[in-house]
């Protein structure tokens, strides 16, 4: 259970940037647009017709450049997975050399809040704290966590988008009060696993089993900065071998560029 606790509270982390890396299916088929709360379910006029398509690269380069200039975020994600209901939210904060965050999640032990600055990661939750300083700095599973938190830099959600040719153009939608462009992408398990090889070992797993691409589902504003992802998929079951699991997972990005504050805890409340 402490293992699984910890995924869950490092996915709650790596939401920021590469929620759609969990979501997998087996045929190159893309899959049909899900429905997504927060949206209004009807596409605008205007251009929101279906149709149409753009080069990956173009994209990539085009919208890591307003990310570049946005440099904070805001998260919500709402998940299940294997089963586990899982919701987080969370702010992050990236220039050229680093990223701090500020994420709480819940958990089926309860909640854990991360906080990364300065290169240092604290955790508070997971049984880990001591009597009157519940929170540990650098410590035990906080190194998963941060090794998630490699990928909490929204630039590298977007690379994942670099290699695919071109992103098919489903429509245009409204999504939490922002007009938003919708794409539907199929992704190379493989080609994810060079690029990101902190996730390479659970993707490798999944390719053993013939699980082979990811449809990935993507909203963008109009300066291509990301406003939602959505994945679903038929995970392995561990409870059930042989069996598989529906988890889904939806990202939500907020307030592009708006100030945000990450802090340390109390130096008084981090335990040795």
């Amino acid at each position: 259970m402490r293992k699984l606790t910890t995924a869950i509270a490092a996915t709650g982390l790596a939401a920021i940037a590469v929620a759609g890396c969990t979501s997998s299916k087996t045929d190159g088929t893309p899959a049909p647009p899900p429905s997504t709360p927060g949206s209004s379910g009807a596409q605008t006029g205007g251009g929101g017709g279906a149709g149409g398509s753009v080069a990956g690269a173009a994209f990539v380069a085009a919208a890591t450049t307003a990310v570049e200039q946005a440099q904070t975020v805001k998260v919500k994600e709402t998940m299940s997975l294997l089963g586990i209901p899982l919701t987080a939210n969370g702010v992050a904060k990236f220039d050229d050399q680093t990223v701090a965050a500020d994420v709480s999640s819940s958990t089926p032990v309860g909640p854990v809040q991360v906080i990364i600055v300065g290169g240092d990661v604290y955790v508070k939750g997971l049984n880990q704290g001591a009597a009157g300083k519940p929170w540990t700095k650098n410590a035990g599973e906080s190194q998963d966590i941060a090794s998630a938190l490699k990928q909490s830099d929204p630039r590298l959600a977007l690379e994942m988008f670099s290699d695919v040719g071109t992103l098919e153009q489903v429509g245009t939608e409204n999504i939490n009060g922002v007009s938003a462009t919708h794409y539907a992408v199929t992704v190379e398990l493989a080609k994810i696993a060079q690029q990101h090889p902190e996730l390479a070992s659970v993707l490798n797993a999944l390719i053993k089993q013939g699980i082979k691409t990811q449809d990935v589902q993507l909203w963008v504003d109009s300066q291509k900065r990301p406003v939602r992802i959505v994945t679903s998929a038929d995970l392995p079951n561990p409870a059930k071998p042989g069996s598989k699991i529906a988890s889904n997972q939806t990202v939500d990005f907020t307030d592009w560029g708006a100030p945000v504050t990450i802090q340390a805890p109390p130096a008084d409340q981090v335990a040795n």
